[in-house]
């Protein structure tokens, strides 16, 4: 598997966007690659607990 963005889909309002990066799986919101998460239902929590 080779480094890219590879999925993106959109919650509430929010971008995620899934990257290979040497091998592993990591998603994002927006454009902060700064802030990872190891999978899609992290990045839904994230934007739910900061929605409240």
């Amino acid at each position: 598997m080779s480094n890219g963005i590879y999925i993106q889909t959109e919650y509430r309002g929010k971008l995620i966007r899934k990257i290979v990066c040497n091998g592993e799986e990591r998603w994002f919101i927006g454009s902060d690659c700064a802030v990872t998460f190891q999978s899609l239902q992290a990045c839904k929590a994230a934007i739910d607990s900061s929605a409240n």
